[in-house]
Parts: structure tokens; C-alpha cells; sequence
């Protein structure tokens, strides 16, 4: 069952962030770095208001071992009531938030980003009940619909000239299509009955689950909010251009696991099983699969940027490259908040984040006034910082040895240095990786993809495992000519 989420969720990912990279070379061709930066400040104020408004109610219909209907009833009205106070706030504080940035087009912005809020307590529920069933098929089409709204809007509104409005117009479609489709798949209309009767059990999970998304959020968001004041918002542009870049990996198959981890774990905890096993392995697929590519990425930073976001973006290449390497360490986050809520303990995390961003923020704050470069530099130090006190909290309810979390890494790091070897000496050959021809591109792809099947072999990853089961399911579905046996 879990095997069959994830490829849903896979497909489902997969196909969204292709949809996006395809957005994004095209729309990145005909707006400029600081028209980019203006939507995604933008977005960005908007994010971190939603984080408020979603008040972590998705998670708790998933997590909640006993979803009786006048529970589901309360979220709902909860969240309705939150998504209507917040969307009016965002539409009467956009003109504040304008002047602070002296760019009257962020007004605009926010307040048609904000129309996204109206439909959000239609959608956020049914999608948590879906992925709580596992019905990651129903979410992977809702999604892929939205997607592709999302892209057909964007572009054509960016081929006519709208600028940044076709962004924000975009993705308030994507929201709409989104609405929809949850509907469509889950018509449960009795969930829409306001009710408070039960808010007691819903409020302090939201409200810490809040905090918790609110901050993690800041901590993406704050380099985007104070670039926009210091350098201006081409440096948003440029500098979001390198995460964007830098966070593919993570996009194209990381965060198809979440999805699927929480209700996974949830399942399992009600079985009073230990969590100790599976978030162990989580670690141990998750960084056999991101370090790999965060290393492809700096290695093949030019190429990459030159295809998907054109000549006018080349400044972004050396933030790539730093970018890349910096995001080594955050292979953790991805398994640790749903762990701590299948514990229960959604208060650490919170805590754990609060201890550890506001250092995070002050390194941030000094870097920006060095310039980008700086920026990016500085994600080797408040990577570690965050990651560090998150495991220690962890580790306080899922004990286990560092020596194993140690082999773990020592495993995933020698996939990586096999994985990239191919590719470092054509980088060699040709003198410099920012020379590399189209045809030395595709051979270190290539060389890479060898590199990382061997790597998994050699080094007796688990993933290897994975590899087999997915060899074994081909053979089983695809009757290719050579596997078929001649009498």
C-alpha cells in the first residue's frame, strides 16, 4: 500500500514540477529577474499569512486516530473562519505592505493572490481525507489538473504582457482547479455544517502546528523579504532562482515521501509500532537520492541555468553552485515533522524551531548587507543550526545510536562520490564547468546515472533494494522482447 502511494505521489509530483520547470523557462525568458522578484515577495507575504489560515487542520484530519464526524465538522468551520479573517487582512493590508517596498504594483499583487483564501476551506479538508485514505491516485489527477491550469495561465497571460499578474493570476486558478477537483473526488457536503462543539481538540494542535509551519516558512521566506528591502527585488529574483534551481531534487521526488510519510507513520504508530526502523531507512532513502542530485546540480550549474532559464539569468549560476551544496545537510527535515506529529509531539517541533531561527535570522540580516553571494554562503551555517536542534528533539523520542544515523551517511556519501566521479573527470577533460558543450552535458547524465546505480551496489544501499523491486515490477508489466525466453 505504501509502495503504491508513493508511485501515485511520484507520478503526481513529477508531473507538477515539470509542468513548473517548463513555466519557468518559458516565463523566465519573457519577465525579468526583477519582475520575478516582485511575485514572489508577493506570494511570499501571502505564504506566510496562509500559514495562519491552513492552522495546520490537513495535518490533524490525518493524524487524528478518531475522526468522528463532528470533529471533522469543527476543523472545517475553523479553518473557514480563519481563511475569511486573514484573506480580509491581506486585502486591506496590501496597500501597507506596498509602501513599505516603495512599489505600488505589490498591492495588486497581494490582493489578487489573496482571492486564493475563499477556496482553500473547500480544498484543504478533502484533501487531507484523501491522503488519510491513501487515495494518493485522486490527488495526483487533482493535482496535475491544477498544474496544468496553472501553466496555460501563466504563460499566456506572460505572453501578453501582464508581467507579474500572470503569475499571481496562475496560481490563483491552480487554487480554483484545485477546489473543484477535490469535490469532485470526495463530495462529502455534510463536513460544510459549521459547528464549534469540539474546537477544544482542534485548537491547541492547530495552533502549535501553526507555529511550526509559520516558522518554517520564515525561515525560507526571510532571505526573499529582506533582499527585496536591501538590494532590491532583482536580487529576490535571482537569488529564488537559485533555490528554485538548487530545490529540483527535492521537487521532483522528495516531496512526493511527505505526502505519503505522515499518513504512513500515523498507521503505523496505531499499531504501536517503533518509529526507530522507519525513520532510519527514510534517512537513509532520502539522502541516497538528494545528495546524488544536489551534487549533478553544482557540477552541471551552467547548462542547467542556460536551458531553463536563458543568457539573461547566467548570474545565477556560482549562487547555484553554493546553494547546491549548502542544502547537503537538510535531508532530515523531510522525515522529521511527521515524525513528531504521529508522536503527538508537535510541540517540539515548535520549540525546536523557535531556539533555533532566530540565530538563523540574525546570520541572514548580516550576510544580506555583503551582497548575494554572501547570502548564499551563509546557508552552511543556519542549515546546521536548524537541522541540529530539530534531530536532538528527535532523538528524545525516537532513540537511536549516532553511529547509525553515522553508517547512514556514510553509505549515502559514497553513493555521491561514485555518482559525480564520471561526471567530475569530463568536467576535467573539457577545463572548466562552464564550458561544457551540450554533447559533454549528456555524457556526465549519463556517466552520473551509471555512477549511481553502481554507487548503490557497491556501497550495499538500501535503495539498491528498491531498485530490484522496481526491475521486478517492469518485468512483470512490460513484455519487452528481450526478456522473453526463446523455447
Amino acid at each position: 500500500m505504501v509502495r503504491r502511494s508513493f508511485a501515485f505521489a511520484l507520478a503526481d509530483k513529477v508531473s507538477v514540477v515539470l509542468m513548473s520547470i517548463i513555466t519557468m523557462a518559458i516565463v523566465s525568458r519573457i519577465l525579468t529577474p526583477a519582475e520575478v522578484g516582485l511575485f514572489l515577495v508577493a506570494s511570499t507575504i501571502v505564504i506566510l499569512i496562509e500559514a495562519f489560515r491552513d492552522f495546520g487542520i490537513g495535518t490533524f484530519l490525518i493524524r487524528e486516530p478518531d475522526l468522528a464526524p463532528r470533529l471533522v465538522r469543527t476543523a472545517v468551520t475553523i479553518i473557514t473562519c480563519m481563511s475569511l479573517v486573514l484573506g480580509g487582512l491581506a486585502l486591506f493590508g496590501a496597500e501597507t505592505l506596498a509602501q513599505f517596498y516603495a512599489d505600488p504594483k505589490l498591492a495588486g499583487l497581494i490582493r489578487i493572490a489573496a482571492l486564493a483564501f475563499l477556496v482553500a476551506p473547500i480544498s484543504t479538508p478533502l484533501l487531507a481525507l484523501l491522503r488519510r485514505d491513501m487515495a494518493f491516485g485522486a490527488v495526483a489527477a487533482i493535482n496535475v489538473a491544477a498544474g496544468l491550469a496553472n501553466a496555460s495561465m501563466t504563460i499566456g497571460l506572460a505572453l501578453a504582457g501582464y508581467g507579474p499578474f500572470s503569475l499571481v493570476w496562475g496560481s490563483v486558478l491552480a487554487a480554483c482547479v484545485t477546489a473543484v477537483g477535490a469535490v469532485i473526488c470526495r463530495p462529502l457536503w455534510w463536513i460544510f455544517v459549521p459547528t464549534l462543539r469540539d474546537w477544544r481538540l482542534v485548537v491547541p494542535f492547530g495552533a502549535w502546528s501553526s507555529i511550526v509551519t509559520l516558522l518554517g516558512m520564515l525561515f525560507d521566506a526571510f532571505p526573499r523579504l529582506i533582499l527585496g528591502r536591501v538590494l532590491g527585488f532583482g536580487a529576490v529574483g535571482l537569488f529564488a532562482r537559485a533555490i528554485s534551481l538548487s530545490q529540483l531534487p527535492d521537487r521532483l521526488i522528495l516531496s512526493a515521501v511527505q505526502p505519503v510519510l505522515l499518513p504512513a507513520l500515523a498507521s503505523h504508530a496505531r499499531d504501536n509500532g517503533t518509529l526507530k526502523a522507519p525513520f532510519l531507512m527514510g534517512l537513509s532513502y532520502i539522502s541516497g537520492l538528494q545528495w546524488p542530485a544536489l551534487a549533478m546540480i553544482a557540477v552541471l550549474a551552467d547548462p542547467i541555468v542556460r536551458l531553463l532559464l536563458g543568457p539573461q539569468w547566467l548570474e545565477v549560476v556560482p549562487l547555484v553552485r553554493i546553494v547546491a551544496l549548502a542544502f547537503f545537510c537538510l535531508f532530515p527535515v523531510y522525515l522529521c515533522y511527521p515524525v513528531l506529529v504521529t508522536l503527538g509531539r508537535v510541540r517540539d517541533m515548535a520549540v525546536a524551531m523557535m531556539i533555533a531561527l532566530p540565530p538563523c535570522f540574525l546570520i541572514m540580516l548580516g550576510a544580506s548587507r555583503f551582497g548575494l553571494h554572501v547570502m548564499a554562503l551563509s546557508l552552511f551555517l543556519t542549515g546546521p543550526i536548524q537541522v541540529i536542534t530539530v534531530m536532538i528533539f528527535v532523538r528524545r523520542k525516537v532513540p537511536f545510536a549516532w553511529a547509525e544515523l553515522g553508517l547512514v551517511l556514510l553509505r549515502s556519501g559514497g553513493v555521491t562520490l561514485v555518482t559525480v566521479a564520471l561526471p567530475a573527470v569530463i568536467v576535467l577533460a573539457v577545463g572548466s564547468w562552464n564550458a561544457l558543450s551540450g554533447l559533454s552535458t549528456v555524457l556526465a547524465i549519463i556517466g552520473a546515472a551509471i555512477g549511481w546505480v553502481a554507487g548503490l551496489q557497491m556501497m550495499r544501499h538500501p535503495l539498491s533494494q528498491e531498485l530490484g523491486a522496481a526491475r521486478s515490477f517492469l518485468r512483470a508489466k512490460v513484455p519487452l522482447i528481450w526478456w522473453v525466453r526463446q523455447p
